[in-house]
């Protein structure tokens, strides 16, 4: 049978035993016959992943100037396998926009924003690393007994209410940053939809994995259901670190020796020109003597992080 989904408005198939069915495109539950959600609204996901210290290995074999020996040779540790609670939300808004640009002047555009989102419902250095994370919609399970215990499972402390302040201010930034890009002035913002559904509070699990390596421990995380790293350190083999620097080194003598030709061949004139050619040097230098005098260098399969 055909339905329609209470929240996105998808037009489903639905199977005419299933009561209770999830929505694939913004991963509602809800009641077939009564085309509401189910009141039902504490689910968990199912850590899937039973290898989490392999997906972390392979992740970090993959980056550049790793230990040729660390599989060999790192030893693994301990694992923790982490229940965070997230609230997830689905969001939707729309608005007409004024707008002043140089090129075009005043005129009125449509935009819209459709997102889901996790917000923690706790804050410890775990769920910290779920901020902004890329959630996956489907499959979910109502929670149940097994996945009270199936790790260290935290109750939240953010309320339903604040989070969803958290998600509306969210979906009226990406709003406001979609109406920005499109002129440099905004005259007004007149919102047609502003949707901010809660979908249920949801456990997510994440692997804490430890490993050690040469008389040093390294941590990393892994995300329980795809084998994501979210997070992770691993060392730098020491050919590596020399590379990095040298190169370093070069930077700073070539900004340096760039500098002192411009004011020899300009003198006091090409006093701009050489400062700029020496912060040049240094800055492409930073980040290579940063990284080759540390121990544990990060990583993410995820987000860009910084040595």
């Amino acid at each position: 049978m055909k339905t329609r989904c209470p929240v996105c408005g998808a037009e489903l198939e639905v199977p005419e035993t299933a009561q209770v069915f999830e929505c694939p495109y913004c991963g509602t539950i809800f009641d077939t016959l009564k085309g509401s959600k189910v009141d039902q609204q504490h689910f968990y996901f199912s850590p899937t992943v039973e290898n989490p210290y392999d997906y972390l290995m392979r992740f970090i074999e993959r980056q550049y100037g790793v230990p040729s020996d660390l599989r060999e040779n790192a030893s693994y540790r301990k694992r923790v396998l982490h229940m965070i609670p997230v609230y997830f939300f689905h969001l939707r808004g729309a608005a007409d926009v004024k707008a002043l640009s140089r090129k075009y002047g005043y005129f009125t555009a449509s935009i819209e924003e459709v997102d889901d989102i996790g917000i923690p419902a706790v804050d410890n250095p775990v769920a910290q690393l779920l901020e902004d994370y890329p959630f996956p919609l489907r499959g979910k399970r109502f929670l149940d007994e097994k996945a009270v215990k199936s790790g260290v499972f935290y109750k939240p402390t953010l309320s339903p209410s604040y989070a969803e302040t958290i998600a509306r201010r969210r979906l009226e930034n990406a709003l406001i940053s979609e109406a920005s890009s499109m002129a440099e002035q905004i005259v007004s913002v007149n919102y047609r939809v502003f949707k901010v559904d809660l979908k249920g509070l949801v456990h997510y699990p994440v692997w804490e994995i430890e490993y050690g390596y040469r008389g040093n421990i390294f941590k990393g995380y892994v995300d329980g259901v795809t084998g994501t790293v979210i997070w992770t350190e691993h060392p730098l083999a020491a050919k590596s670190r020399a590379l990095q620097l040298a190169l370093g080194g070069f930077f700073i003598a070539l900004g340096s020796l760039t500098a002192i030709t411009v004011v020899a061949s300009l003198g006091k004139e090409g006093g701009l020109a050489a400062i700029f050619s020496l912060i040049a040097g240094l800055a492409g230098a930073f980040p290579l003597l940063t990284r080759s005098i540390q121990v544990k260098v990060k990583a993410s399969e995820i987000r860009e992080l910084k040595a």
